[in-house]
């Protein structure tokens, strides 16, 4: 099969979308097909090596859309059909309805080529509250509800992602529930060959205390506001602890909050280091991870949470919110706690708690360990989309 990923953020700019489908894309050359990624971010210097071929078309062309549609439409239609002319693709994912999907649809229609949609962020969720969602702006919106339905299958990173396309009027037939991946591996591995102690002295972190961490960029979905009132709290019980927070813009917290207590370490450029380029989270990372005590994520809403998957790699205790996305990955009690969003006083009480619980700590961890590899690990992962990718193409011929 020749598969063609469309992307519009591809590296250097990295996150859960674009990690999944270089991680696809690899699976699918590894297994004699074809893949090729297509992006409108600008060629890079160099090139990362991959075993799929990754493509530059116009980088102005999201933008374009935006501002100006039609001519934007035709834009893409153009490179679509120059680039299907010339390779000949037996399928195309769309990752991010908005804008490429809704733009692209109607032309693989026009072309009968099967065509797949994942949506994964604020191109399908909405959070009025915090003005998240594309789908706030009506016009869009009402884009999304005519062209979302007219792609021939849909990936839901979850339930919940899954009930936002039925309020679409997908049929549920054409829907199917695919969750990010990890590399199990590589987090046994780290978990089984480092020293605790030498990793927080290399951090400058405390070698004893308690330490919490937080993953994720700087962003008001991610409730990382919610820290600072949160350590206050904790300081107030007498807990001895360092909370670590990674992630791109982390700083702002500190910023924000001048009165941040100072057990709150930010730390902006960890998350992909050492040369290791579309290999995400970093070997640094995954060491922070496993020297850690407890996770905690206080995110008002996801379509997933790439973090919690990779924090139970790494066998940590949870403590995140009953949010949508996160109540499809985290089972209350089995591999993590869930206390009720922007409550700072509730969190912190749980991590209290769960601090002094060592027979649920262990419990939690043992339970993420054995459930990350049934159902998270990238070869799982890579292998349902596989199945997808004929299913839809012997479902078009």
């Amino acid at each position: 099969m020749k598969i063609a990923h469309l992307i519009a953020q591809f590296y250097p700019y990295l996150g859960g979308a674009e990690i999944c489908v270089h991680n696809v894309c690899e699976s699918l050359s590894k297994a004699g097909h074809s893949a090729t990624v297509i992006c409108t971010t600008p060629a890079p210097a160099t090139e990362p090596t991959t075993n799929y071929e990754t493509i530059h078309i116009f980088s102005r062309l999201c933008g374009l859309l935006g501002r100006y549609p039609l001519i934007g439409k035709h834009v893409l239609w153009h490179i679509l059909s120059s680039l299907q002319k010339e390779r000949k693709f037996d399928l195309w994912q769309v990752t991010m309805g908005y804008p490429l999907g809704i733009y692209a649809v109607d032309f693989f229609k026009k072309n009968r080529i099967p065509c797949i949609l994942r949506c994964c962020g604020e191109d399908i969720q909405k959070y009025p509250e915090i003005g998240y969602g594309y789908r706030l702006d009506e016009k869009i919106n009402r884009f999304v509800i005519e062209k979302y339905p007219l792609f021939d299958g849909f990936v839901a990173l979850t339930p919940s992602v899954k009930d936002e396309y039925l309020k679409l009027g997908i049929p549920e037939k054409k829907i199917h529930i695919i969750p990010n991946g990890v590399d199990t591996e590589k987090f046994a591995v780290k978990r089984l060959s480092f020293d605790r102690k030498t990793v927080r002295r290399k951090l400058g972190l405390d070698e004893n205390i308690l330490l919490i961490l937080t993953v994720g960029r700087y962003h008001p979905k991610k409730g990382f506001d919610l820290i600072p009132q949160t350590a206050k709290i904790l300081r107030s019980k007498k807990l001895n602890f360092q909370w670590v927070v990674v992630g791109k813009n982390t700083s702002e917290i500190i910023k924000k909050f001048p009165a941040c207590p100072g057990e709150i370490r930010c730390f902006e450029n960890m998350a992909c280091s050492g040369g290791e380029i579309l290999s995400l989270p970093s070997s640094e990372l995954i060491e922070l991870y496993c020297a850690s005590d407890l996770f905690v994520l206080p995110t008002l809403i996801e379509t997933f949470g790439m973090v919690l998957v990779e924090a139970m790699a790494a066998g940590l205790p949870i403590i995140t919110t009953d949010t949508p996305g996160v109540r499809d990955v985290i089972i209350e009690g089995l591999n993590g706690i869930k206390v009720q969003s922007g409550n700072s006083e509730s969190l912190a009480d749980m991590i209290f708690s769960l601090h002094g619980d060592n027979v649920l700590r262990s419990n939690l961890s043992e339970n993420s360990l054995n459930q990350v590899k049934e159902l998270y690990d990238w070869n799982i992962v890579t292998g349902k989309y596989i199945g997808l990718y004929n299913k839809i193409s012997k479902g078009h011929s």
